[in-house]
Order: structure tokens, then sequence, then C-alpha cells
């Protein structure tokens, strides 16, 4: 679990409680296959869900079938932050990868927070990373072009999956399919594909499989600047 910020203060809080100061949590672990909706826009939730394991995506989607990607989820990352003031859902939650998830009681996890210095702080920086993630999409979408915004999200996964301990720096899973990094930057996947064979071809990334490296980390870096 090292690297998994809140969703490891809170899973050790119930399995240590005996030994600590802090009370045990409720929580529940959950399971659900790769491709499954398993939340969907305006769903009530009685608990606090934090992915533990796998990747899902955070999307809106339209009356036509289409949908707009607007994050993420990576093992150790809350829904929403919203899920602790409201008792909905604000999108759809799709499992790119099997998931394991915990819910986790509200009202134990309030009690925690205001307590626990350490939760609280990791729930704040949970809190601007994700605002920081939509500042930046708004950026993409409105400013930077197509090969800008693949050459962002690139980094942004890999940098945040480097504060989890999950990069053997610059390799790190990448489970995404060519629509899907689409459907997150406002392009077709066929565009998708061409800025991938770009990158490849310029020495800047190598993708196998499920794994992506980033070659040339400085020079992706200044292509999302130019």
């Amino acid at each position: 679990m090292r690297g998994l910020g809140l969703c490891r203060i809170l899973i050790e809080a119930g399995i240590d409680a005996p030994l600590s100061k802090w009370p045990p949590i409720a929580q529940v672990g959950k399971t659900i296959a790769a491709r499954r909706r398993f939340f969907r826009s305006q769903e009530h939730v009685d608990s606090i869900p934090i992915i533990c394991d796998g990747w899902a995506a955070v999307a809106e989607f339209l009356p036509n079938g289409r949908r707009q990607i607007l994050s993420f989820l990576l093992p150790g990352e809350l829904l929403s932050s919203s899920t602790l003031f409201e008792s909905c859902v604000d999108h759809d939650v799709e499992a790119l990868t099997p998931i394991c998830y915990r819910l986790f009681d509200r009202a134990g996890l309030w009690e925690r927070l205001v307590t626990d210095p350490k939760a609280l702080s990791s729930f704040v920086n949970d809190c601007a990373e994700e605002k920081h993630r939509l500042d930046e999409l708004v950026l993409d979408l409105g400013r930077r072009k197509a090969h800008q915004r693949i050459a962002r999200l690139i980094l942004e996964l890999m940098d945040r999956l480097a504060r989890r301990s999950a990069v053997r720096e610059p390799t790190f899973n990448f489970p995404l399919r060519q629509s899907q990094i689409a459907d997150a930057t406002g392009v077709t996947a066929a565009y998708v594909n061409q800025v991938l064979k770009g990158f490849r071809g310029k020495r800047l990334i190598k993708l196998e499989k499920r794994s992506l490296t980033v070659l040339d980390v400085a020079r992706l870096r200044r292509l999302i600047d130019e």
C-alpha cells in the first residue's frame, strides 16, 4: 500500500486500530471488472469511494452517446472530493482495468480528518490535485494544440504515478486505449494514433502493449509550451 496516500492512511486505520490511538473506520471492499460503469452520474452514495487498485475514468456522457473524459483515477485516489460533502456522484465512473475500491464510512472519515493532521493534509493535497487536473483540462481544450494535450496527459499520468511510487521512471503501466486518450483530449482516435506514431518517431516515447516509457522527459515538457 506504499504511496496510496489517504487510502493507505484509512486502510491502516482499520487494520492497525488496536495498535494505534485511532479508532477503526468502517469500510467495505469491492471489485469491478474492466469496461464496466460502477457509478453513474447523480447516483446516491452513502459512503466515500477510494480507488485502491486499477485505473478508472470519470466521464460525462452526452445524449448522443459521445463522452468527455474529465480525469483518470489512479490507485489511492478519491472518486471525487465532492463525495465527502454530497451524497451523490457528479459524473459516471468507468473501470478501465479490473478495479478494487473501498467504501469508507462518511462520518468516520470526517472524524478522522478533524483529529488527524496527517489524514487532513493528504485529503487537502488530493483536493488541490483534483482541481489542478480540471484547470489543466480547461487549458488543454481552450488553448493547447492536440499533440500538446496528449503530451501533457502522458506526463501528468507519469508524475501522478511517481508520487504514488508506481513508476520505475521513466517507464510506467499505461493501459489506456487510443479511444480513451481521444475522449480525454478532445480529438479522434485516428489522430491520437498519428500523434503517438510521431512521438515514437522522434524518440520521445516508447509504447509497448500496456507499458509506456518516456525517453526524453525534457523535450516532451518543452513541446507542451511551444
